[in-house]
């Protein structure tokens, strides 16, 4: 099931889609295709940032950058093909 980080569920992981976060600054951050990332706290307002971890690394990510990455829960990415 895909879904994006803004709506990803709080403290379990999850991997990038192949195809998501293609924004140049998410790229740098290293929300890299496939990588793993996970949703540490969420502001009490809607439209707060996310407190996310990408490894080692952990960042704030405001709604609109999170809404960019999709993402499957770890254990259905883990079937996921691997295009070419």
């Amino acid at each position: 099931m895909l879904t994006n980080l803004n709506q990803a569920t709080v403290r379990q992981w999850h991997r990038i889609a192949a195809h998501s976060a293609h924004h140049p600054r998410l790229l740098e951050l290293g929300f890299l295709p496939l990588e793993n990332v996970r949703v540490l706290q969420r502001s009490w307002f809607k439209t707060g940032a996310l407190v996310v971890q990408v490894g080692d690394a952990v960042f704030g990510l405001r709604p609109d950058e999170a809404v960019q990455i999709e993402v499957h829960p770890h254990h259905e990415a883990l079937a996921e093909p691997i295009a070419a």
